[in-house]
């Protein structure tokens, strides 16, 4: 909707509208692309690479490091130099464009992804092209940014209260923020955007027309910056857990809508109120924090507050792994048993309490829309997590002075690239939503829903023919399948079986 303040009677009205949509066109192309006069960037060397994996032997790969502005309006300002392990093709017809992956985060190695259990789908995928395995800036291999010798500990005796907890992070990040800067860390450089342009210099500096992209979560995040910014050199787009332009908070009530999935899942292993034990342990904590003793922790003990438990609980939701672990916990805490919840709240309190450059400034600089924070606060009214699912942001970014991408940044994307969403129906970190939410701007974008599928392994691995819908998809083949089912989650029922 259009601000009514622009619609001023009169000729001299008329104009300022004019300019003032121009002024808003000029951001949005400033947003959209860089500048175009760009020096080419050095053509890569790769070099022979034995990439050793989790449990998938020795890998014959290559490596290179390439070379890009610290940002990219720089071009002769200082460089950063990025790590790149390709995957040679071990078939194909050779016509089939090059897929970077691109790991999730922010902060997350491509190269560390391939290394572990999820290696068999990048195995099938380069039956089809090269697989480039791109650190991202500030991540892993590519040049981090110095560890920030400041970090919060939480008082282990006091139940978390939010609004101190919120000051006591906002004091840690600004303490953090001013030793980077000290240090010559210029955070302005690590944006979704400029990681977007080194998208880009790779291309380049490979020598090809186009690139295909292969995004995971955060991943996806910097893949749609990238068909904004340089859709016309990419051949085709695989984004696996979809955060869309303006999603980088999350709706908290897709946490409410989460826990009555896994309610109806979980009656099955003999726990019929899910819902209900969530809502009577809060309620409990909300009246009297208790104790609790982790066995995780070496018996360390930790009081419990009603929001330390939302924080938790709401993201115990989003994987697998530990939404098995979510029913026995409530039921136990019901019981007066506060042991698992107190591991998990420990977890969720070391977590909180540091900070590293590349995510906080990736983070705040994606930031969110007036309306997008509009809805997240109206919904945190409505949720029994309140507001803990994005905690300690999008507040945390207020004040701390780093850059925010901006609104056309985060605008509606449209985009005739070819897309392939594959979403989770229990993912609780990137919801289905989001991609149904984005898949009306794309002409030629497609869906593949897994059915089961957290934000975990078996959105990998859960079912073999993901792996080939997503080979099909990047070689230009049809995708078979609009759904897959893969096992729903056995949850634990005893802590004998942890």
């Amino acid at each position: 909707m259009s601000n009514p303040s622009l619609f001023v009677p009169g000729h001299r009205g008329r104009s300022r509208h004019r300019v003032a949509r121009l002024a808003a066109l000029c951001i949005a192309l400033a947003c959209a692309a860089p500048a175009l006069a760009r020096e080419a960037p050095a053509p890569l060397a790769f070099k022979p690479y034995a990439m050793e994996t989790k449990g998938n032997g020795t890998i014959a790969t290559e490596e290179a490091f390439l070379e890009v502005p610290r940002k990219h309006s720089e071009p002769d300002g200082p460089r950063i130099r990025l790590r790149v392990v390709r995957l040679p093709a071990t078939g194909g017809d050779g016509r089939t464009a090059p897929v970077v992956y691109l790991a999730g985060g922010p902060g997350g190695s491509g190269f560390g992804t391939a290394l572990g259990p999820r290696w068999p789908v990048f195995d099938r995928v380069r039956r089809e092209t090269d697989v480039l395995l791109l650190d991202q800036r500030g991540t892993d291999f590519s040049q981090m940014p110095p560890e920030c010798s400041q970090s919060h500990r939480f008082d282990d005796a006091q139940p978390l209260q939010r609004e101190a907890a919120l000051a006591a992070l906002r004091t840690t990040a600004a303490a953090c923020i001013a030793e980077w800067r000290k240090s010559g860390v210029d955070l302005a450089a690590y944006t979704t955007a400029e990681s977007a342009d080194d998208i880009e210099d790779l291309r380049r500096a490979m020598g090809l027309k186009r690139l295909s992209l292969w995004g995971m979560s955060y991943g996806t995040h910097l893949a749609l910056a990238t068909v904004r910014r340089h859709g016309s050199s990419l051949d085709r787009v695989v984004l696996m857990g979809s955060e869309g332009p303006d999603d980088t908070i999350k709706l908290p009530l897709a946490a409410d809508a989460l826990l009555a999935d896994l309610a109806v899942v979980a009656r099955k292993d003999g726990f019929d109120d899910l819902q209900g034990s969530a809502r009577r342990v809060l309620e409990a904590l909300r009246r009297q924090p208790r104790e609790g003793r982790s066995s995780m922790h070496d018996g360390r003990k930790v009081v419990i507050g009603e929001y330390d438990a939302q924080i938790a609980i709401a993201n115990a939701l989003g994987r697998r792994s530990t939404q098995r672990m979510l029913p026995l916990m409530l039921r136990e805490a019901e019981a007066g048993d506060y042991s698992l919840l107190a591991g998990f709240v420990l977890m969720m309190r070391e977590s909180l309490g540091g900070f590293r450059a590349m995510p906080l400034a990736m983070d705040v600089a994606s930031g969110q829309s007036p309306q997008r924070r509009a809805l997240v606060e109206a919904q945190a009214r409505e949720s029994l997590f309140g507001d803990a699912l994005n905690f300690p942001f999008p507040q945390l970014a207020d004040g701390l002075g780093l850059v925010d991408l901006g609104d056309a940044f985060r605008a509606p994307l449209r985009s005739e690239v070819p897309v392939l969403f594959v979403s989770g129906s229990l993912d609780g970190r990137t919801p289905r939503a989001n991609a149904q939410a984005l898949l009306p701007g794309f002409s030629k974008g497609q869906e593949l829903l897994v059915r089961g599928a957290s934000h975990d392994n078996e959105l990998w691995l859960g079912h073999p023919r993901i792996a080939e819908n997503i080979a099909d998809f990047l070689a230009g083949r049809a995708v078979k399948d609009e759904a897959l089912e893969v096992p729903l989650p056995v949850f634990v029922t005893d802590k004998s079986q942890l």
